[in-house]
């Protein structure tokens, strides 16, 4: 922004030095050449004199003599293409025109996406896989980072570490087995990444496998495996559900014949109650008939249609109810 300013200062003054130090007194001395007036020299000196240095400012800012590393990041200084050592810190800084140029470097955590790495497993089956690796430079020695690598080191020494991890570690896996160990592996490419990358100032802050995909054989053979688990759970299913309907027809038979027993155990006490009851009524019923409520219900029983008769004196009745109830103790006629 300031090499702008600087920029913009240096067309104005140049600007108005062409213009109102030469061109202007020239064009009104051509004018006036009738009357004989001379050309005013001395402010056309000042014009030109004021054009030189409005030229010299543009440029001085042209060439950039301020720079400014943003935060987040640190300048590598280089002299005619030889890097110097230190790093400038984030801030505005004045560097010599032409000679010097300053190289920018991100020392903020950012990612980096890999390129698919296609790899064999322990059955020379192939995988492919993708990852993220998040990452940043130290900023104290990005100086070193930019003289051995440069600014592009992210394709020429990040990808092919991690490609070499990856086809080297695989292979230790067998294919069924990939999936699961995405973690360890990830922890695995993780170690060896910054043991490799810290040679070079590089930090590995994290990786992260993305995506791990098989040749299509493998795949559909996958496909028809998860296919084929999943008819077997299918039938599974519906043989415990009918082991549950058949588990549920017979509690409720047995159910049913528990309290068919109890209904029957429990009408077979009734009947024996009511037998129990009912001899138990006849005995208190026995007991209970005396020779008179006999004689008073037989003669209850007889007919209402009687003729009453005289017997003799001393002749209490006509029959003898004693020997009608009780033959054997009555005697004979």
């Amino acid at each position: 922004m300031i090499n702008l300013l600087i920029v913009l200062a240096g067309l104005v003054i140049l600007g108005l030095s062409l213009g109102l130090g030469i061109v202007l007194p020239i064009s009104r001395a051509t004018a006036n050449r009738r009357d004989g007036q001379p050309v005013p020299r001395q402010h056309i000196l000042s014009g030109v004199v004021g054009a030189i240095i409005g030229a010299l400012i543009l440029v001085a800012g042209l060439s950039s003599p301020f720079v400014e590393v943003p935060a987040g990041n640190v300048g590598v200084v280089t002299n005619f293409g030889s890097v110097q050592p230190g790093t400038l810190e984030p801030g505005l800084h004045i560097v010599i025109p032409i000679v010097q140029h300053v190289a920018i470097i991100d020392t903020r955590v950012q990612p980096h996406q890999f390129q698919e790495i296609d790899a064999a497993s322990a059955e020379y089956q192939t995988v492919k896989l993708t990852g993220v690796m998040n990452y940043h430079v130290d900023g104290q020695f990005a100086n070193d980072l930019y003289q051995r690598v440069g600014t592009d080191f992210a394709s020429k020494v990040i990808d092919p570490a991690f490609n070499d991890f990856i086809k080297t570690v695989v292979p230790n896996y067998k294919v069924d087995a990939i999936l699961g160990a995405r973690d360890e592996i990830r922890s695995r490419a993780k170690e060896a990444l910054a043991a490799n990358l810290s040679q070079y100032h590089i930090i590995v802050d994290d990786i992260y496998i993305a995506n791990i995909a098989f040749s299509p054989e493998f795949q559909a053979a996958i496909e028809a495996k998860q296919v084929a688990q999943q008819q077997v759970q299918t039938e599974q299913q519906i043989l415990a559900q009918k082991k549950i309907q058949a588990d549920q027809a017979v509690a409720q038979a047995q159910g049913q014949a528990d309290s068919n027993v109890k209904l029957a155990e429990g009408q077979a006490a009734a009947t024996i109650a009511l037998a129990n009851g009912q001899a138990t009524a006849n005995a208190a019923l026995a007991a209970s008939l005396s020779d008179q409520i006999l004689q008073y219900q037989y003669i209850q029983k007889l007919t209402d249609k009687i003729t009453v008769m005289l017997v003799p004196s001393g002749q209490a009745s006509i029959f003898d109810l004693k020997g009608l109830l009780n033959p054997a103790a009555s005697p004979a006629p």
